[in-house]
């Protein structure tokens, strides 16, 4: 009888244990999932502030490509009007002072930096 007691209260004992075991194996897989999920939100999240991140450094390169092509465009601009302004020394050409052609290069350096600094300017409040 004292046998069967004992074989018993064992049964009991390794049932309860093994349910217990079976709980925390429960709750220990319920907080892995969370925290799986967390991390692929996580990386969701990443990727999204990088593609905006990246989107954001494009448009503002764009930006600046479109500003300088649109200074170049003007230097452009300004040395056909000179050349139709200067008298021509040589059949059809025209002979353009070095003052007018380094104050050109001048205004293209300034717009162009002004340029950058505008660029630069958007990067640093964007991100």
């Amino acid at each position: 009888m004292l046998k069967i007691v004992i074989a018993t209260a064992l049964i009991f004992l390794a049932g309860g244990a093994w349910l217990s075991l079976d709980y925390l194996n429960k709750q220990e897989q319920a907080h892995a999932k969370e925290m799986h999920q967390g991390i692929v939100q996580a990386r969701l999240e990443a990727t999204k502030r990088v593609q905006t991140q990246a989107n954001f450094e494009s448009l503002i390169r764009a930006n600046q490509s479109n500003c300088d092509a649109a200074a170049e465009k003007s230097q452009n601009e300004y040395m056909s009007i000179m050349q139709k302004a200067i008298p021509s020394k040589k059949k059809g050409q025209s002979v353009i002072p070095q003052g007018i052609l380094d104050e050109s290069a001048k205004i293209l350096a300034s717009t162009k930096v002004e340029c950058q600094q505008i660029s630069t300017a958007q990067l640093q409040k964007g991100l």
